[in-house]
């Protein structure tokens, strides 16, 4: 009932097309099935967007603080994609030398994977992502995929175009455009993403997330995400993204996210 309620407006054959449909789809039928048999399938609950203060200089949390934070609300686990641009790399004293910045950039994420690592259960996983901001616009991309090696390998890797780094770096990471039809921002062209955030849960800014919703429509081939976007108290746990599995690092996210095995949290969302 609740897709017929959520699907109901538009003709059989869009909706049909539409990647969420199936996702949800094939949701609703694996519930009903594990409730028939007993066989209830265990959900994990993440924020894949989250600023440190360590190293977001628009960050107001402390990552080890942010992690307990989020522990303690029952989440799984967050992302930390922190802000890497020109503007961050520049505000440096060692910003000629790659490697210290990485060491840098990784500090609210070490922290936060400190955090985690002390837990005695094991049970909470912190997942290293950045949001990248090219030099031609404000536009962000929240990145999954990559790892310390990858930022190593790649200096300065944000002095491109969402094109030039989708074609160089697409088919090992996966690309989210951040909040897209927030005030400044504009939606990058969608053969260079992989997915949209369609939620974007920061109380300070008007993202325009049902024009985020509009651009999916169009482009369904576009994954579908949500998140917090948090860089305040007040912000954290205001989304979350539900998957089946636990994801231990940054290249599971990606390989889940490509899956599109995952359903989604925010408010108003039925």
């Amino acid at each position: 009932p609740l897709l017929i309620k959520k699907y109901f407006h538009l003709p059989v054959h869009v909706a049909m097309r539409r990647l969420d449909f199936w996702r949800e789809f094939w949701y609703v039928l694996e519930q009903q099935r594990a409730h028939a048999t007993g066989d209830m399938m265990k959900s994990f609950r993440y924020d894949i967007h989250t600023h440190t203060k360590e190293t977001s200089r628009c960050g107001r949390i402390r990552a080890g603080e942010l992690a307990a934070r989020y522990a303690a609300l029952g989440y799984d686990g967050i992302a930390i994609t922190d802000h890497l641009h020109e503007e961050y790399i520049e505000s440096l004293a060692c910003a000629g030398d790659w490697g210290a910045c990485v060491d840098a950039y990784l500090a609210g994420y070490r922290e936060a994977k400190a955090f985690a690592d002390r837990k005695a259960d094991g049970a909470f996983d912190v997942v290293l992502g950045m949001e990248l901001r090219y030099p031609q616009n404000d536009n962000d991309f929240l990145v999954f995929g990559i790892d310390e090696e990858f930022l190593r390998a790649n200096p300065y890797l944000y002095r491109s175009t969402p094109e030039e780094f989708f074609d160089k770096h697409g088919a090992q990471a996966i690309i989210i455009q951040a909040h897209p039809f927030r005030c400044g921002c504009f939606a990058a062209p969608a053969r260079c993403l992989h997915g949209v955030e369609v939620f974007n849960g920061n109380p300070r800014h008007d993202s325009r997330d049902e024009r985020a919703r509009a651009f999916a429509d169009v482009h369904p081939h576009l994954l579908r995400t949500c998140a917090s976007d948090a860089h305040q108290n007040e912000d954290v746990g205001r989304a979350a993204m539900l998957f089946d599995t636990r994801i231990r690092d940054s290249h599971t996210l990606r390989a889940e996210l490509a899956r599109n095995s995952y359903t989604m949290e925010y408010p108003g969302r039925q």
